[in-house]
């Protein structure tokens, strides 16, 4: 370790962590998920952090599956500006319910005796931490419970969790970039992939769209000659998906694989039928992160035309 770090009113500025779902180095903001994976709603926390670690996230921002270890807890938070700790609850509260509180006010010390390493929980670990990491404990520890519902082993999440850890990721995402002084995501917006993932991908299959999820609408992502573009996965013939699409850069055209109907890629206008046009999302970059604003409303059922929908057509 380097014998001397930069400091900023007293604090090391930089983390020694190398973190998964972020970048090495300097650490702005850690994500710590709590929980066991193997008893369901408690693995509220771990996918929380498999989420944001897939969906990608900014420079600076890193994610830590804690499991159980609560000791892993304290030793990851260390020199880190802010951290968020997400974990599953039981508070009699509604199933997906989620439950915001400052580190201050979850700190617990253990029982002066009777207690192991491996029992050291969460809560524990911020006070041992505290005490531990002095003028090194975070600026900022904000904690995220999500209500659970149910616990025994070998269940999965429950609907209402599986809500409720969708909201956590959009509540990180938008605490992270607050962070940084920017007033964005603005409401309607959500996170897409992030740019780098998708330009690798279409370097390696060029000629399909990329399929991915704003909250609950599908959507898809095209390249075009003036940029990346963003429809909702929905074919404006038969309301069919569109993730298996192909695409004619040259042409700048989308074929829906189902019946051959064909879309400007550019504009999304219908080319096989000009009143059946694509749902366009207005689509930003932020933080390497593919922003996009879905529609209110997926359309009228007069707009897609469902006597047709049997198998692609070859």
């Amino acid at each position: 370790m380097a014998a001397s770090r930069r400091r900023q009113g007293g604090r090391r500025t930089d983390s020694p962590l190398n973190l998964p779902g972020g970048t090495g180095g300097r650490v702005r903001a850690l994500i710590i998920g709590c929980g066991n994976l193997l008893r369901g709603d408690d693995a509220a926390g771990p996918e929380v952090v498999r989420r944001l670690t897939a969906r990608g996230l900014p420079d600076g921002v890193g994610c830590v599956d804690a499991a159980t270890a609560g000791i892993d807890v304290a030793l990851a938070m260390r020199s880190v500006p802010h951290v968020i700790v997400v974990d599953a609850c039981r508070s009699g509260s509604p199933p997906g319910t989620l439950i915001e509180l400052s580190g201050a006010e979850v700190e617990q010390l253990p029982p002066p005796s009777g207690i192991s390493v491996h029992a050291l929980r969460w809560d524990h670990a911020l006070a041992f931490a505290r005490w531990r990491l002095a003028d090194e404990y975070p600026a900022r520890v904000t904690v995220l419970l999500i209500e659970g519902e149910r616990f025994e082993p070998g269940e999965p999440l429950s609907p209402a969790v599986e809500e409720g850890v969708e909201r956590v990721c959009t509540r990180i995402l938008r605490d992270i970039l607050d962070a940084d002084g920017r007033d964005w995501p603005a409401p309607g917006w959500h996170a897409g992939p992030p740019v780098k993932a998708v330009m690798e991908v279409m370097a390696v299959i060029d000629g399909k769209p990329i399929p991915f999820m704003a909250g609950d609408a599908p959507g898809i992502v095209v390249r075009t000659k003036t940029g990346l573009r963003a429809f909702r996965s929905r074919c404006a013939h038969a309301g069919l998906s569109l993730d298996t699409a192909s695409i004619d850069c040259g042409s700048g055209v989308l074929v829906c694989r189902w019946h051959a109907y064909r879309f400007d890629i550019d504009t999304g206008g219908g080319l096989t039928a000009p009143h059946r046009c694509l749902e366009v999302w207005p689509l930003r970059v932020v933080d390497g992160l593919i922003w996009v604003c879905p529609s209110a409303t997926e359309g009228s059922a007069e707009e897609a035309d469902v006597s047709e929908r049997p198998g692609p057509r070859a």
